[in-house]
């Protein structure tokens, strides 16, 4: 029989009482029952009024030892004392100049410890209101709290979606991508599974909806759609290169031949030899005239020309830019079916022409997504996409162009992409090697936050950055759209 025994006395109204050695940024408390981890609390701050705290782990403690264990496992009476100790972070207060700032004085050892009320919460946090360039994504997890990202740090510093598999982040990134419909943002999307076209039809209306006052809608004409191989994807336009808009260096890159040096005067004489024969050469000519040459250099280009003429990618005329790139609209690059290294040349084509024409300033601001972006710009080994994937990525929010990467597996995409990325909407992660490079991106993710990760809920996100100086859970709004990405079933109930 265990008889517990409570250490400390509270008042009706405490979550607990601070005590020990107190930083200016943490403190550690004693609660008097349960919260949960992620909790907002308060402290009253002699100076400042009320600050804004939040639980970031717990744990008990008892002075129960193994041989009173012993005893209690065979029934005898055991007094027990014991404690719910808290270990919380300081998020600070609102000045009087609005700014969010931690007191310099750290609370006194003893000081009460309370729930966070919803205004201190939506006051320190900026939560709540509807803003004129944010996009919604949620509730504050716990609360009626409208969590929206400013859109325009969104495009100007770059996302990253990441969660394991069947996380929901094809899901959230639809909820994002509904947001940047509504607000009339220029989106191109490379969706190698073909996913997203169901952005054009509006959601099975439900209670959730009502909760989350989310309006069901579809875009359908404001939804286009390219492929490679439109076959595959009849809903899809066929996606071809201009063969003439292409440089001799460019044409190395999309054949895979990155030793300029070696292949680039071979190559210059086989377009010379082309365009005397005919301006609309076709890259067929290429291949026949490549096969004339005996020297090694050209046997190689011959081999790579009908690698190239294979993907069917390269077109006397190809889609037009103008095209491609509709303002206020979303354009969907399906590459479901298509082989993996035609991808590349693809995502490669794609976001370097959208990377050139960006800085003239020839297509208006816009948000490239790349779904699956450890294949498209990977940690180790090379992709034919990753050099203009992390110029984009270090440069593009000069010019307007946002990036968004799409990932189940942090560990394998380039750091220095991830990196770039101020905008993190994080689902459940588990693998260790995820988690590590999630950490080592991200400033002030805390230890706690690193573990509550791996035991996220279906439908709650990490947010940091978006315009928020700190970071907060998010419980991702329905879609107002149908959900392209459910997995498919193999056994009917």
């Amino acid at each position: 029989m265990l008889i517990w025994a409570p250490s400390v006395e509270f008042a009706v109204d405490e979550v607990g009482r601070i005590y020990g050695d107190v930083g200016l940024g943490r403190f550690q408390l004693n609660l008097a029952h349960p919260v949960e981890r992620g909790d907002y609390l308060s402290v009253v701050d002699e100076l400042h009024g009320s600050v804004l705290c939040q639980l970031d782990d717990l744990h008990r403690t008892s002075d129960l030892d193994v041989d009173r264990a012993d005893e209690l496992g065979h029934g005898a009476p055991t007094l027990v004392h014991e404690r719910l100790v808290g270990l919380a972070r300081v998020i600070g207060y609102r000045d009087d100049q609005g700014l969010v700032k931690v007191p310099t004085i750290p609370f006194r050892p003893g000081a009460q410890v309370f729930r966070a009320e919803e205004g201190l919460i939506a006051g320190v946090l900026g939560l709540g209101h509807h803003s004129a360039v944010g996009a919604y994504v949620g509730l504050l997890r716990g609360h009626a709290l409208r969590v929206e990202l400013d859109i325009n740090q969104l495009v100007q510093r770059h996302v990253s979606v990441l969660a394991k598999t069947g996380g929901g982040k094809s899901y959230l990134l639809g909820v994002l991508i509904e947001e940047l419909l509504r607000h009339k943002v220029t989106c191109v999307i490379i969706d190698p599974h073909g996913e997203y076209g169901s952005l054009r039809e509006a959601a099975p209306k439900n209670g959730v909806h009502a909760k989350f006052k989310v309006e069901v809608q579809g875009f359908g004409n404001r939804i286009q759609e390219y492929s490679p191989d439109a076959t595959l994807n009849p809903k899809a336009k066929p996606l071809t290169f201009s063969l003439k808009n292409l440089d001799p260096r460019e044409l190395l890159i999309f054949m895979g031949l990155t030793n300029v040096k070696s292949f680039l005067a071979p190559l210059k004489t086989i377009l010379e030899e082309a365009s005397g024969r005919s301006p609309e050469y076709s890259i067929k000519d290429l291949v026949d005239l490549a096969s004339r040459h005996e020297e090694p250099a050209y046997q190689l280009l011959h081999e790579r020309l009908e690698y190239v003429e294979q993907t069917r990618l390269l077109a006397p005329h190809g889609t037009k830019l103008e095209e491609l790139v509709r303002k206020g609209d979303v354009t969907l690059i399906n590459l479901r079916g298509v082989a993996p290294d035609v991808q590349e040349l693809v995502v490669a084509r794609i976001s370097g022409t959208i990377f050139d024409n960006r800085k003239k300033g020839k297509i208006p601001p816009l948000f490239l997504v790349i779904e699956e972006a450890h294949n498209f710009a990977p940690q180790q080994g090379s992709a034919a996409s990753s050099r203009v994937l992390k110029n984009i990525a270090a440069e593009g929010r000069k010019f307007g162009l946002g990036l968004c990467i799409v990932t189940q597996r942090a560990a394998r995409i380039d750091k220095s992409v991830l990196s770039q990325c101020n905008t993190q909407l994080i689902l459940q992660v588990t693998n260790p090697l995820d988690l590590k490079a999630i950490a080592q991106s991200i400033e002030g993710l805390t230890e706690g936050m690193t573990e509550m990760i791996q035991s996220l809920p279906v439908g709650v996100a990490l947010v940091t950055g978006g315009g928020y100086h700190t970071p907060l859970f998010c419980e991702v709004r329905p879609r107002a759209t149908r959900h392209g990405g459910e997995s498919i079933r193999v056994v009917e109930n």
